[in-house]
């Protein structure tokens, strides 16, 4: 009877260490599906403005869009305006972020609402690619880095590491022009 007991409780406790580790998989990647989803509806979003250009480095990128700005100039309402939005991998929180403020030209940085999209990254790469020009070869090169300040890239690749798994998402922007 010892023995039956001692199988069956050592079976208990590791079906209770399977589920908790899927539990917690399956947290980050339901975090990580929401942050890709309003990642892509920002994307969506972009706009190409000259005093305000598009930044993307391996770990982050900045962009203007129109977006929800919560709390902005004092108003009790949320209102879709014109925005800065900046997504970064925060080191010391482990955490892949979302910051928008409310879109200022000349008049210094207005305060950021920032919220973490998913917890315990280990890792993020933002890969950058411009649209091709007819004609042109259909191979699109990828950057780690989008230095053209007067054009927007074609597609942000996205790949998130979470406990060892990698989640990858591919976002096309809309209002891309046709020269890098």
């Amino acid at each position: 009877m010892a023995v039956v007991v001692g199988a069956i409780g050592a079976c208990l406790a590791g079906g209770i260490r399977v589920w908790d580790v899927a539990r917690r998989f399956n947290r980050h990647e339901a975090d990580a599906l929401m942050g890709f989803q309003l990642m892509r509806r920002d994307m969506g979003r972009v706009l190409p403005f000259e005093a305000a250009p598009f930044r993307g480095t391996y770990d982050g990128m900045e962009f203007t869009a129109v977006s929800v700005v919560p709390d902005a100039e004092g108003l009790d309402e949320a209102v879709p305006r014109l925005a800065r939005i900046r997504y970064y991998h925060d080191d010391d929180r482990q955490a892949w972020c979302r910051a928008v403020a409310p879109f200022s030209v000349g008049e210094g940085q207005s305060a950021e609402v920032v919220e973490v999209l998913v917890s315990d990254v280990d890792e993020v790469v933002l890969r950058y690619a411009a649209a091709q020009e007819d004609g042109e070869d259909s191979t699109v090169g990828w950057s780690d880095e989008w230095p053209n300040p007067t054009n927007l890239p074609a597609v942000v690749e996205a790949e998130l590491t979470v406990g060892g798994i990698q989640m990858t998402q591919w976002f096309l922007v809309p209002l891309a022009g046709g020269k890098e």
